[in-house]
């Protein structure tokens, strides 16, 4: 059964249309057009009238059922998948994220046996490469050639995620001559645990250090060494979660030299600010994320990098923990709570509500954040990330005359918090389609596990 969309107004990254748009029995979309006709008695219409059609979202960073500072995240991969779809992402990239000592394919492995019969929406995956040894520089080429180019590495979590500058520079080396990117956590590891230990000496353990252990100054520096590595070993670079002006500037610079750095940024950095650590009652654990909320300041820039196009994709970083029963493990010890965020369920509309209906961005940029950017950049756009013929016909009605408020009374994640209880919403997902099946249909999840479907990617570059 075909499916044809009729009178909504597609939103691409060079403007707005009204068009109908028709995807065939194998969810692939064949027409985009005026005045279209069903190909056969059997396909379905909807009606789009009055509502905007976009590509189906990809979040380029989520965490999804992560081992992380002793517990897991707590969405699985149905629950994140399942959240997705009502927020109107159809795609998600996870990241594959082991222990010392496991070969890379080994957690391969277990990370597809998390999300096989699971995912609802197709999904991919970068690669963390936490340690350096003979078996991870044998795997990574192995690892791309398994459909995974991009890579992930930190500059801080020393002693489990971090690796040194040497172990960098020839993770670097080889992922380039493997075809691959590298996804880099870009924040001074020594700068990170040196403060920590200072305010622990001096008895200071609120939720209200959290983020002077990473200053700005702290992730510009890292970011600025990454680039320079990057640089000599001639890999493109992605640097994920960017939180600040000082790290951007360092994006921004490269750019200029023309060197491939890409820029992401996540929906809370633009939204929620570093007074929330202040909250009384332990409430400022529920924003304790790695690299941390910044200041108003760093916001404006950010904003400004996506109008301008000097910030690249929109991701999330999700990675949820209950505030009653995880978040509280560090309640005497802000080291000990466990660092991460929801948002994949709100992503989209908070984009929409404080970016374009406020005048800060325009709908062709949401798309090109949200949808257009990451699929190109890591390579899926042969089949994701815009409404085009040929590509999978992920699609999202949305209805800009919606309005409505955000809370964890009605969102679709397990946690049990929302970051921006009570705030103003504008306009939600009603209708959400992954490769012609429909997952949302009247702003409620329909979807079925395990339709979700891994998408294997070739080498960027040689």
């Amino acid at each position: 059964m075909g499916l044809l969309i009729r009178g909504g107004d597609v939103v691409t990254t060079e403007g707005v249309f009204r068009a109908d748009v028709y995807a065939d029995d194998d969810g692939i979309i064949r027409q985009v057009g005026r005045d279209l006709e069903p190909a056969s008695s059997s396909d379905r219409v909807v009606d789009a009238g009055g509502q905007l059609v976009l590509p189906g979202a990809i979040d380029p960073h989520t965490h999804v059922a992560l081992p992380f500072m002793g517990t897991v995240s707590c969405d699985d991969w149905f629950d994140a998948t399942a959240a997705g779809c009502v927020g109107g992402t159809t795609t998600i990239f996870d990241f594959v994220i082991g222990s010392r000592g496991e070969r890379p394919l080994e957690t391969l492995e277990a990370w597809m046996a998390k999300a096989e019969g699971k995912a609802v929406s197709d999904y991919a995956y970068h690669m963390a490469v936490i340690e350096w040894n003979d078996d991870v520089e044998r795997e990574i080429p192995e690892v791309v050639a398994r459909g995974i180019p991009s890579f992930k590495a930190f500059t801080a979590y020393k002693g489990a995620l971090m690796l040194e500058d040497e172990e960098l520079f020839k993770a670097m080396r080889a992922i380039a001559a493997a075809g691959g990117i590298l996804t880099i956590h870009a924040v001074n590891g020594a700068v990170l645990n040196a403060l920590a230990e200072a305010f622990a000496a001096e008895g200071r353990l609120g939720t209200d250090v959290h983020h002077l252990c990473q200053p700005p100054e702290s992730e510009g520096e890292a970011t600025h060494r990454a680039i320079r590595l990057a640089g000599l070993a001639g890999l493109p670079l992605y640097v994920v979660h960017v939180t600040c002006d000082a790290a951007l500037k360092e994006i921004q610079e490269a750019n200029k030299r023309g060197q491939e750095v890409y820029c992401e940024t996540c929906i809370q950095y633009l939204l929620l600010d570093d007074s929330l650590y202040s909250l009384p009652d332990f409430e400022g654990a529920k924003y304790v994320a790695s690299p941390p909320l910044r200041k108003p300041s760093d916001q404006e820039a950010l904003w400004q990098g996506i109008a301008r196009r000097t910030v690249h994709t929109l991701g999330t970083d999700h990675a949820p923990f209950h505030f009653e029963t995880q978040k509280v493990m560090g309640k005497d010890d802000f080291r000990k709570i466990p660092n991460g965020m929801p948002g994949v369920e709100e992503r989209l509309s908070l984009l929409y509500t404080y970016g374009v209906e406020t005048g800060r961005i325009t709908l062709p940029q949401l798309v090109e954040v949200c949808c257009t950017a990451p699929a190109r950049i890591f390579g899926i756009d042969d089949r994701k990330g815009a409404i085009r013929p040929g590509a999978d016909a992920d699609i999202v009605l949305y209805d800009p005359h919606w309005e409505g408020t955000f809370s964890v009374k009605t969102q679709r994640s397990t946690t049990d918090y929302n970051c921006y209880e009570g705030w103003k919403r504008k306009g939600r997902p009603t209708q959400v389609f992954v490769r012609g099946r429909q997952v949302v249909r009247d702003s409620a999840f329909c979807g079925e596990p395990g339709f979700g479907r891994h998408l294997a990617r070739k080498p960027r570059r040689r």
